[in-house]
């Protein structure tokens, strides 16, 4: 009742043998002449790969940055945790903040259009409404939720 094989019983494989050809191309690196070149010819499958390369690494950098942010955070808070004082506690939440981003509206220079200008102070104005209504919504929780945070972190 023993299914296993010795070695000696178990016949050497056949190495010489050929194997029939992959039915697969290799796949050959991209160059600058070569993806010009399928360009020109219509490869819109090259093409489409192509065009995803600089949104994949502005998703890598984006997760490199949120990352760090948060690897950043956690230092100061470990730092917080070590001190232990209040006086920390106002310095950690500065940290904090200051890494927040302020948000910015480019002004255009001066032989831009009058609409140019209206334009962006239109986009400060709105940006300034929505910064004051999301402050004010952060900072009135309801109490519902309040008691739900507690309950989660304890």
């Amino acid at each position: 009742m023993n299914d296993y094989f010795s070695r000696s019983e178990i016949s050497p494989v056949e190495r010489s043998a050929t194997r029939a050809p992959s039915a697969v191309s290799a796949v050959q690196p991209v160059s600058s002449a070569s993806s010009t070149t399928v360009r020109q010819g219509g490869g819109s499958s090259a093409q489409t790969a192509s065009d995803d390369q600089p949104s994949s690494e502005g998703r890598i950098a984006s997760g490199a940055e949120y990352a760090r942010v948060h690897a950043r955070i956690a230092d100061i808070l470990a730092e917080l945790s070590s001190q232990g004082s209040t006086a920390t506690v106002d310095g950690a939440a500065e940290e904090i903040q200051s890494m927040l981003p302020a948000p910015q509206v480019l002004v255009p220079l001066p032989p831009a259009s009058k609409e140019a200008v209206e334009s962006t102070i239109r986009i400060a104005k709105r940006i300034a409404e929505r910064a004051a209504i999301a402050h004010v919504a952060q900072a009135n929780i309801r109490h519902g939720a309040t008691d739900q945070i507690v309950a989660i972190g304890a």
